[in-house]
């Protein structure tokens, strides 16, 4: 089995070669998405060792929810950070070192399943007052942001145009309580109505969080809002044997998300499949990283002077790290060039933030995995758990502890752990 997971692992690796070369560079090298070189066999021989690597350490069985962030972090960040470079520099020492770290700080997260579980008391909780807590707050939340937003509107912004209009409407209107909310929704209030639907049988409840998710959409603009529940629904597919044979499973739907994209876009003569699934979710994570590498080697770290607290540290630069990346290397100041959790753990600190991150992630984990060997809410909180875990390939983790909704997560295990929940997974 080991066998046929490398290989996957190479398929998906190979899938996203043909989509950066032939469908998202081609379109998207304005963007920084750009093709100099053709890889060495040097360099590809590299990046698949050390791609390969971790998979060969880490077992393919999923049973607690750090497992499921060393795969995310594995297949979305990983991987193309590894390989992404081979497109627009020659082998540079940089990411030599970088490989190694992130490698090592995979071994570290993937490991943290060993750890003994922590001993919680979690308070007694009526499960049907936590219920009616929920949907009062779920309405009162979507309430708030259709008034700041404007009211409701059924039709979604379809082409770029459309979406960055709806954006950039939505941030004129938007007030910080507003900003929090509706991601709280999108990465925690409405995942969990989909994760409960799917874990417990009950598929009205799956059609209630897409519809939340999909009016969402049409307010903010946001891919993000309907991509994170479409991994959500690819992990619990993965997922359905109790976690056996979880990461062969995800990889092949991945290899088919992307597989299926190539053969539409070519068949259609476009690149808009390669751009939502391959460009959004996977490959600018990659991108993004390798720009910040490149940036903060050269340039003094940021040290965490900026946000909450630029009143504590002497601020390095006049604005944060993704607006930085955004102007230097897309030439657009407006824009936030997010990364990922070590992305920004290199801005900061450099190659010690990557540790340092990884040791705060690993003890995060060690409570969540904590939280979730209750075998009755145990699927739902590793599935639950996605969102949260995808934020941490697509933005820091401080803002994925409070803006990602995680510290949520925890919050939601906690209570449940302590709800009078009656006997039975599908009850």
């Amino acid at each position: 089995m080991k066998l046929i997971q490398l290989g996957l692992v190479g398929i998906y690796v190979w899938l996203l070669d043909i989509s950066y070369v032939y469908f998202i560079s081609p379109e998207y090298a304005y963007m920084g998405f750009i093709y100099r070189q053709h890889p060495s066999v040097v360099m590809i021989a590299i990046s698949m060792f050390f791609i390969i690597l971790p998979a060969i350490f880490i077992k393919k069985e999923l049973d607690k929810p750090s497992e499921l962030v060393f795969w995310i972090l594995y297949f979305i960040v990983y991987i193309p950070v590894v390989w992404v470079p081979n497109y627009l520099f020659t082998l540079q020492p940089d990411f030599i070192y970088t490989n190694v770290l992130l490698f090592f700080c995979l071994l570290i997260i993937g490991n943290v399943n060993r750890l003994p579980a922590m001993k919680v008391n979690p308070p007694n909780v009526n499960l049907g007052l936590l219920k009616i807590i929920f949907v009062i707050t779920l309405l009162n939340f979507f309430l708030y942001i259709f008034k700041v937003s404007g009211g409701i509107s059924l039709k979604p912004p379809i082409n770029s145009e459309d979406i960055y209009d709806k954006r950039m409407t939505f941030r004129t209107k938007l007030t910080p309580l507003a900003g929090y909310i509706i991601q709280w929704l999108a990465k925690v209030c409405n995942p969990l109505i989909v994760t409960i639907g799917l874990c417990k049988k009950k598929y009205i409840y799956v059609v209630i969080g897409l519809g939340l998710q999909y009016l969402l959409y049409t307010v903010n603009g946001l891919k993000s809002t309907l991509l994170s529940t479409g991994l959500l629904i690819i992990v619990f597919i993965a997922f359905r044997k109790k976690g056996r044979n979880f990461s062969i499973l995800f990889c092949v739907s991945l290899c088919s998300l992307l597989g299926i994209s190539i053969f539409l876009d070519f068949i259609l003569d476009q690149a808009y499949l390669s751009n939502l699934f391959a460009r959004r979710m996977i490959i600018t994570p990659g991108l993004l990283t390798t720009y910040y590498v490149d940036f903060f080697s050269t340039h003094p770290k940021a040290l965490l002077s900026y946000g909450i607290f630029e009143k504590f540290i002497d601020p390095v630069y006049d604005k944060s790290p993704p607006y930085i990346i955004g102007t230097e290397y897309f030439g657009r100041p407006e824009m936030a060039a997010n990364a990922n959790m070590f992305a920004d753990a290199f801005a900061n600190f450099g190659y010690i933030g990557f540790l340092v991150y990884t040791v705060i992630l690993a003890a995060i984990l060690w409570l969540y995995d904590s939280l979730t060997q209750n075998e009755k809410w145990q699927g739902v909180g590793i599935i639950l758990f996605v969102v949260p875990a995808w934020c941490l390939a697509d933005t820091a983790l401080t803002t994925t502890f409070v803006t990602g909704g995680m510290v949520f997560t925890f919050v939601i295990m906690y209570l449940l752990l302590g709800s009078d929940l009656q006997k039975g997974d599908n009850r």
